[in-house]
């Protein structure tokens, strides 16, 4: 075995072990009252590289605890459905809405802490089921979303709220575009991701209210909390009520 070439090409296990030992430490040694992750209660100094070293949530992912509070809809006895939480979206969730009535998760994939395996654009869920919806950066990946935006107002009840978020490429785009054309492997070269369909721009949410939502928009560029949370200016929210 060439020890020299492991060294200088580490196995990707022996990269995540080294990962996971600098993160404990940090986790300890970086104790602190800076900044906060919502998403595991952490407490420290600082984020590492956009990161928490306890749950590894990014600021994306920081962000929903952060615009459920701006936007006042953490409340008891909800019915929720969330749309393809990965599963730290999916744990906070859980453990911070009380006496949840109902908490489904739907994917068109199996995953363990998935419960409904199901296309949100053609889904059998009955229509006024659900108080809150939340989509985090689910819908640039969906080819038919204006589909998925009348299932969701369909499945919510009246005077429900959806909570929205999708990446805005590039940075400060001010109109969406998509192009059915675009071949799939061309879609990295033109929307910033390889699995994206569209280039999202601040327009997006026209696509809701066309389907009869109201909307709020929160800029967390123009929020003085950006560094306490882990924040990312360049994210955009949007909550909709039915």
């Amino acid at each position: 075995m060439n020890f020299n070439n492991l060294i200088k090409n580490p196995k990707p296990y022996a990269i995540a072990a080294s990962e996971k030992i600098k993160n404990k430490l940090r986790v300890y040694f970086s104790k602190g009252n800076k900044v906060h992750c919502e998403i595991c209660n952490w407490n420290g100094n600082g984020f590492f590289n956009g990161k928490c070293p306890k749950c590894n949530s990014l600021p994306r992912t920081r962000l929903i605890p952060f615009s459920l509070r701006h936007f006042g809809l953490i409340k008891n006895n909800l019915n929720i459905l969330h749309i393809a939480p990965n599963l730290n979206e999916y744990n906070y969730v859980k453990n911070t809405f009380q006496n949840i009535k109902q908490y489904d998760r739907l994917n068109i994939r199996a995953v363990p802490h998935i419960n409904m395996e199901q296309d949100i654009t053609k889904t059998d869920i009955a229509e006024n089921t659900y108080d809150l919806v939340i989509v985090w950066h689910v819908l640039e990946h969906i080819v038919d979303d204006e589909k998925a935006a009348s299932e969701i107002y369909r499945i919510l009840k009246p005077k429900g709220n959806l909570l929205m978020s999708v990446p805005i490429y590039p940075k400060g785009n001010m109109v969406t575009y998509e192009d059915p054309s675009i071949p799939y492997e061309d879609y990295m070269k033109v929307h910033g991701h390889p699995d994206h369909c569209r280039s999202c721009g601040m327009d997006y949410c026209k696509r809701f209210e066309k389907v009869g939502f109201s909307t709020k928009l929160l800029n967390v560029y123009q929020n003085e909390d950006l560094k306490k949370y882990g924040l990312s200016k360049d994210h955009v929210v949007w909550a909709f009520n039915k």
